[in-house]
This record gives C-alpha cells, structure tokens and sequence, in this order.
C-alpha cells in the first residue's frame, strides 16, 4: 500500500515538473519574441541610413555620432506630438481615476435607491465591445463638436474607463474596514476628508495599478486620435510616428531616426513603470485577493 501510494506520489511530481517546465519554455519562447522587437528598435535607432540598409539587425560599426543626430532629428520631429499626448494623457488620467473613485465610494458608503441595479446596469457595459461602440461615439463627438478638440479624446476616454475602474475600486473599498470611517465620524470629519485622507491612501495600490493602466491606454491609443484629432499640428504622438516612419522610409529607404523617435516615445512608459511596478505588482496582488 505504501509502495503503491509512492509511486502515485512520485508520478504526481513528475507530472508536475514536466507541466512548469513546459509553461516557463513557452514563456520564455514569447518573451524572445517581446524583447526582439524591442531589441531591433534600439539598435536600428543607432544605425545611419547606410548601416541601416546594409546590415539592418546587427551591432556592428555603430557610430554614436550618428546616433545622436538620430535622436536630435528624431525629437525636432516629434516634440510637439509628444507634448499633445502629455497634455491628454495627464488630463484623462486625472479623470480616470477621479470620477470613478467619487462613484466607488458612494457605492461603498452610501444608500440610495436601486443601487445595486444601477451597479450591475454600469457593469453591463464591460460586456460590450469598444469597436461596437465607436461609430456611435465619433458620432456623438461630431454632434458635440469636438472634433479637432483634444476633449473629443479625453472624455470618451473617461467614459469608457468607469466599469471596469468602478468594479475593482468598490471591491477593494469594501475590503476597508469600517472603524477607520466610525472613528472619522466621531471626529466630525466630512466625507470628502474620509475619501482623501482615509480610502484613497489605504487604497493605493489598485489606484496605482489603474493610473499607471489608464495612462499606458491614453499615450499608446491610436484609433481614436486618428479619427479625432484631424489637424497635424494637435495629432498625438502614436498617430504621428507611424506617419512619419512611412515618409521617412520613403525618403531614405530606413528605419533609423523613425526608430529613435519610437525609443524617445517609449521613456515616459519605462519611467512611470520604473516608478510605479512596486505599486502596481502590490495593487494587482491585493486586488485579485479582496476580489
């Protein structure tokens, strides 16, 4: 019997071993593919427009000075895109979060009537697919006369980032205990004392997790700025790299400074997750188990 039950017990294991193994190879196998796209963009932007075209993915004879006028090219290329997408992302970022955290703790800390129905009505919308949905918003934004308005971007933006932003926010204040808010009350603190100084701090985490989302979301969004944003000078910087790779690899036959410009698009991201991933990996954790 016990014999028996060992060899369960080491066939177990073995069965085990063998499914990580076979998982980490296969993440492995698509990081390859992640980090060599990443890794031909930086070295393409050191290139010049001969080293480009004649040995386009190796590290060989890479001058810097060359490089550097890549990235000054690049960046008197793109500089005023750049500051479009910061102006836009900054806003609906703030807007992100603020609306749904408002409504997020009404849900938690008030009642009123129909709140649950009005709750699961605003989930219902996480059902629905954003390409559904994006005729009758350009539609909208025509009526309302935003187009050429960076507000046409920021405020559909907000809209469509309420259900899902409200689902997690309401489930991670309701994780919060309510002594902090009696011993608020008993102090004789407002609401809006106990939203800022009470949940928002203790909820961090998932706040981090959602701005550091909705700001990715904002600087990478390419479909709506393109049908938007018409003028080129109020265009923002994803509709405008991919413009200028197609003019530039016209004129040149490479990719070098469109690369670098991707490079230089791509800091803000690596800076504000560089920042937030201790945040945002401790927000995805605590996140997943109040949920």
């Amino acid at each position: 019997m016990t014999a028996t039950s060992d060899k369960k017990f080491t066939g177990r294991k073995i069965q085990n071993v063998t499914i990580a193994v076979v998982m980490n190879l296969a993440i492995l196998f698509f990081l390859v593919f992640a980090w060599l796209s990443m890794y031909l963009m930086v070295i393409k932007s050191f290139k010049s427009i001969t080293q480009d075209q004649l040995s386009p993915y190796t590290l060989t004879a890479i001058d810097f000075a060359t490089a550097y006028q890549n990235y000054e090219l690049a960046w008197l290329a793109i500089k005023q895109y750049i500051f479009n997408s910061f102006v836009i992302t900054i806003v609906q970022t703030a807007g992100c979060l603020l609306v749904p955290i408002i409504t997020a703790y009404a849900f938690v800390r008030f009642r009123f009537p129909a709140k649950n129905v009005l709750f699961m009505a605003i989930l219902a919308l996480m059902m629905i697919p954003g390409t559904l949905t994006l005729t009758s918003s350009y539609v909208i934004i025509v009526k309302l006369g935003l187009l050429n308005d960076f507000l046409g971007i920021i405020l559909p933006g907000i809209a469509g980032s309420i259900p899902m932003s409200l689902f997690l926010l309401r489930s991670f204040f309701g994780g919060i205990s309510k002594e902090f808010f009696d011993a608020g009350e008993i102090d004789g603190a407002s609401d809006a004392v106990m939203l800022f100084k009470i949940m928002i701090p203790l909820s961090m985490p998932i706040i981090s997790v959602l701005a550091i989302n909705s700001f990715m979301g904002s600087w990478n969004d390419y479909v709506m700025p393109s049908l938007v944003l018409l003028k080129d000078e109020m265009q923002t910087i994803s509709v405008a790299l991919v413009s200028f790779t197609d003019q530039y690899y016209s004129m040149t036959g490479a990719y070098s400074v469109a690369f670098a410009g991707y490079v230089i698009a791509s800091i803000p991201l690596i800076i504000l997750f560089s920042v937030g991933s201790k945040q945002f990996i401790a927000g995805i954790s605590s996140g997943a188990f109040k949920m």
